[in-house]
């Protein structure tokens, strides 16, 4: 297949003629590897190290370690500091192409280091270093795509027992989508993207994501097939959770939460290490969640466990598996009557349905058991300083033999059809991806690149449905007839299945990419995929008819281009970005669609000042996706592909820590999305679920010194402009404003918190007209071993 990018030729010819022309580059440099630990022995994170008179500095991570790159030939001070304790200066000597390995041991012992960890200046909510946006080591000024990372300080200071809640926290995103099963996924740029990458690979959770193993979220701006294939992707961008990691300490938090709508959480995260040596580490998270709807029913009963284990073999090899094991019970929370603007014109938007806010026309006799799973291993072997190769692999999966759903519909201006569906779902999800990370020089071009293959296999196994009308109903009544599980089996034991189905589908991918320094502060990245995919198609066992099936080879690009005006501090960037997407469903008249083609140009600017105490970034991106499939008008259960839909907008991130103990957090995205060819119902009209103005906040102070050290308080909100819930724009989810706050005392042994979430009590709704919680109020407590 050839990909169409003559309308970016101009974009590509100016990059290839900077790469090809340019002839100043920077001689080879050396890097220094260290570890800084505690007086007893212990790993000390978040300790600063300098290379003095350069602008090199680094932050020590978990696991007492740091890396400073590409530093020039010669002889320096390193210079290792923590507040309120003697500095350590130690001289070093960098060779060309060579790597130094130091260690620093603070007079300070693990106990005080904690109560440091408490009261230490650092802007903790911008940690944007990460391998598993571009796969490869470089930092975010040397990256010409846009990301957001979501740290676990942030989740931990707004108290968040919800995937969606940590989520809203990146620039130009909208969480609030939740379907019967708990699933969640995110609207980003005007396209809805599903959360199915878990440290960097596919992981199709079709349930709840406990937020109790999750380190950090990662969300990458942008269509990414070029490095993540077309099994998890959407041109809006991707979500990618990471979870925790065993480090070399004991430690051990127990953390309750208790709050509105009959909250009860209780969570456990357990580090130790199991040799005297500390090379075979284990850490256990585990949770049990449960909460009542805030709706006239609902309720959830939900259990997690999540054991990992890491073993250093050498100093070049090393291992991690780990799994999450996980238990949903209950019925929908927060669903949402179907709006039927075709039935009742009179409505025009969801504030029409607000008398019907609290009600679900529905019983806590429909209920519906998730047991899912996710298993994932690393290999991970260095070369030498150079070259390395990781190689890692997940199965993940649910089996789900009993699932209630439910859906209302209205008929008209009193009547209310109620459908009831058992779902027995069987689903899973194998990848195994193998990567080669390198950096060389070609003459005086520095080169970093990554080599990788992956294989991915998504499989449906039997999957059944059975599909009826419970009744129809007065709606405008203040109480509505019981649904009961009597009757409803008693239903299911009469019906025969109204559908029964497998697929599978195996996607082989090869990818290179490789980000060349034309000088110190000029790279270019250029990257390309090679996607076979392979289609089996869906088996109706019904019938026997198999139908969807098809083979395709598709190419993917990405080029980008980073300046750093002032070296490690300031960037402006410009990338080309590509996407796509293969269906297997099919159409009415029972077709196979053409595929789905996205192209991105996006330019901005990235900044990181003041030792990384005020970062930032501002885009603008313009999208164009082409053979748009959405949902045919005419009926819900079928696709169609008739157009073009364009996404252009303006996102902007702060991340500020200004003031010793003050954090920041601020974004803001417009969107200006539009069908730009397809069917003249929709032509020219806005794609449902795209808000153009999203703002989100979050500010805290921490009192740092004096008796009352460890107190904060945290204020903070999300807006949402008015979008559409349907394509041809007649009907409206409105726009809301919700303001969130927290106050929280947090100590070497323990941490107390409170928050109250949706302060004005605003009545609002999701993408899909799913009502949102009103004013809630939870409260925690953390004790720490």
């Amino acid at each position: 297949m050839t990909v169409p990018l003559n309308k970016y030729l101009l974009f590509v010819v100016a990059m290839l003629c900077l790469f090809l022309n340019v002839n100043a580059a920077d001689a080879p440099k050396g890097s220094i590897k260290g570890k800084v630990i505690t007086s007893d022995g212990n790993a000390a994170p978040s300790v600063t190290v300098v290379l003095k008179e350069t602008k090199k500095h680094a932050i020590t991570n978990e696991n007492g370690e740091f890396i400073l790159r590409d530093v020039p030939a010669g002889t320096y001070e390193l210079v290792v500091s923590l507040i309120g304790f003697t500095t350590l200066t130690q001289s070093v000597t960098v060779a060309a192409d060579k790597q130094i390995d130091v260690t620093f041991q603070l007079a300070v012992s693990d106990k005080q280091l904690q109560e440091v960890e408490i009261t230490a200046n650092s802007n903790k909510f911008a940690k944007k270093e990460t391998y598993n946006v571009s796969r490869l080591p470089i930092s975010n000024l040397e990256n010409p795509q846009v990301y957001s990372v979501i740290t676990k300080e942030l989740m931990g200071e707004q108290i968040v027992t919800d995937y969606r809640d940590a989520v809203k926290n990146a620039a130009g995103v909208n969480t609030l989508e939740q379907v019967s099963n708990g699933r969640s996924s995110t609207i980003i740029r005007g396209f809805r993207t599903p959360n199915y990458l878990r440290n960097g690979l596919v992981a199709n959770q079709l349930t709840t994501i406990d937020v109790s193993n999750v380190e950090r979220i990662e969300v990458i701006k942008g269509p990414s097939g070029t490095l993540f294939g077309s099994g998890a992707v959407s041109y809006g961008g991707v979500v990618n959770r990471v979870t925790k990691r065993p480090f070399d300490v004991f430690k051990t938090d127990v953390t309750y939460t208790g709050g509105s709508f009959s909250l009860s959480r209780l969570s456990v995260d357990m580090n130790a290490p199991l040799d005297k040596d500390k090379k075979t580490l284990l850490r256990v998270n585990a949770a049990r969640h449960s909460q009542e709807g805030f709706q006239e029913n609902g309720f959830s009963r939900n259990y997690f466990f999540a054991p990992t284990l890491s073993y250093q073999v050498n100093d070049k090899m090393s291992f991690l598996i780990d799994a999450e094991v996980y238990r949903n019970f209950g019925t929908s929370i927060g669903m949402g009557v179907t709006p039927n603007p075709a039935a009742l014109p009179k409505q025009k938007s969801m504030k029409d349905l607000l008398p019907y806010y609290f009600r679900t026309f529905s019983s806590d006799d429909l209920t519906s058991t998730f047991p899912g799973y996710n298993f994932y291993g690393a290999m991970n072997y260095k070369f030498n300083s150079r070259w390395s190769s990781s190689t890692s692999f997940n199965y993940g999966g649910i089996d789900a033999k009993n699932q209630l759903q439910f859906t209302p519909t209205m008929l008209n201006d009193t009547l209310m059809s109620r459908q009831v569906q058992k779902y027995n779902h069987h689903y899973y999800a194998v990848q195994v991806m193998q990567n080669i990370n390198g950096e060389f020089n070609i003459g005086r071009f520095r080169n970093r690149m990554v080599i990788g293959i992956d294989y991915l296999a998504d499989v449906t196994k039997p999957t059944y449905i059975q599909r009826f009308l419970y009744d129809s109903i007065n709606y405008t009544k203040p109480a509505t007839p019981f649904i009961t599980i009597e009757k409803v089996n008693q239903r299911l034991a009469q019906l025969p299945l109204t559908s029964a189905t497998t697929s599978k589908t195996l996607r082989y991918g090869a990818y290179a990419s490789d980000v060349v320094n034309i000088t110190e502060q000029l790279m270019v990245m250029l990257s390309l995929r090679l996607d076979r995919i392979e289609s089996k198609g869906s088996t109706n066992l019904l019938t026997g008819v198999t139908t969807g099936a098809y083979d395709k080879t598709a190419l993917s690009p990405k080029l980008g281009i980073v300046y750093q005006v002032i070296k490690d501090q300031l960037s402006v960037f410009g990338n080309y970005l590509n996407g796509f997407n293969y269906s297997s469903s099919l159409d009415i008249n029972g077709n196979v669609f053409k595929p789905e083609m996205a192209n991105q140009l996006e330019g901005g600017v990235k900044l990181e000042m003041l030792n990384k105490r005020i970062t930032a970034t501002a885009t603008y991106y313009d999208i164009e996706v082409s053979e748009k499939l959405r949902t045919d008008p005419n009926d819900n259960r079928y696709l169609v592909q008739d157009g073009t839909q364009r996404s252009k907008g303006f996102e902007a991130e702060l991340i500020a820590n200004p003031l010793d103990g003050l954090n920041i957090v601020a974004g803001y995205g417009y969107n200006d999305s539009k069908y730009t060819k397809s069917d003249k119902t929709i032509e020219g009209k806005t794609p449902a679920r795209a808000p153009k103005n999203m703002i989100n906040a979050w500010i805290s102070y921490r009192v740092t010194n004096g008796p009352v050290r460890g107190l904060g308080l945290g204020f903070g909100g999300n807006y949402n402009s008015d979008n559409y819930y349907n394509d041809q724009n007649t009907f409206t989810n409105p726009a809301f404003t919700v303001l969130n706050t927290s106050i929280f005392y947090d100590q070497p042994r323990y941490r107390l918190g409170i928050k109250v979430d949706n302060l004005g009590d605003e009545r609002y709704w999701g993408p899909y007209g799913n009502p949102q919680p009103p004013r809630s109020i939870a409260g925690s407590a953390t004790l720490k071993f």
